[in-house]
């Protein structure tokens, strides 16, 4: 039972939350060059799941690798909105006290519509009144690699858990 509720806790961050350049500069980026439809090709994850066990502090760390990604986000403006279509299934790692468990999670749908802003190089994504920010590590004319670093407390059965995940998600151009 404890290790169904850390994969629904971890499952549950993930889906809330769910580019170095080449010659480009990314501080001036301009919202003309995110416009478009951009096709979800890689999507990575690890992190931290941190609670208390009868007094005793645990940290369960987990890595996440995306398979079956058919997915997409279109970035429009006036105003700035962001529409998403299709879904993606996890291979996920979850290691807590030495022993690890790996399990896959299927048909997870990618985010849902919402709101968008850019300033420098930081995306702001509001998506069913959360908003998460995210760094454009890459963003060129035909690749697109955001990295978003999230932190959520969660409270379940009296237990606090502070789960912490960094992803990856890396998209091309629609042609």
């Amino acid at each position: 039972m404890k290790k169904l509720k850390f994969t629904f806790i971890i499952c549950l961050s993930i889906l809330m939350m769910s580019c170095s350049s080449d010659d480009d500069s990314n501080d001036t980026l301009s919202e003309d060059f995110l416009l478009g439809t951009w096709i979800g090709v890689d999507l990575e994850y690890f992190g931290t799941t941190e609670f208390e066990y009868l007094g005793i502090p645990i940290t369960t760390q987990f890595v996440g690798e995306a398979y079956d990604i058919d997915y997409s986000i279109s970035f429009m403006d006036n105003p700035n909105e962001f529409t998403t279509d299709g879904t993606y299934s996890i291979e996920l790692s979850t290691t807590v006290l030495g022993e690890t468990q790996v399990e896959n999670i299927e048909n997870l749908m990618f985010l849902s519509d919402g709101n968008w802003s850019l300033a420098g190089n930081e995306l702001t994504i509001v998506n069913q009144g959360v908003a998460s920010v995210g760094t454009l590590s890459m963003l060129s004319n035909d690749m697109l690699e955001l990295n978003v670093v999230e932190r959520q407390t969660t409270v379940l059965d009296g237990v606090e858990y502070i789960v912490t995940v960094n992803s990856v998600s890396t998209f091309e151009r629609e042609e």
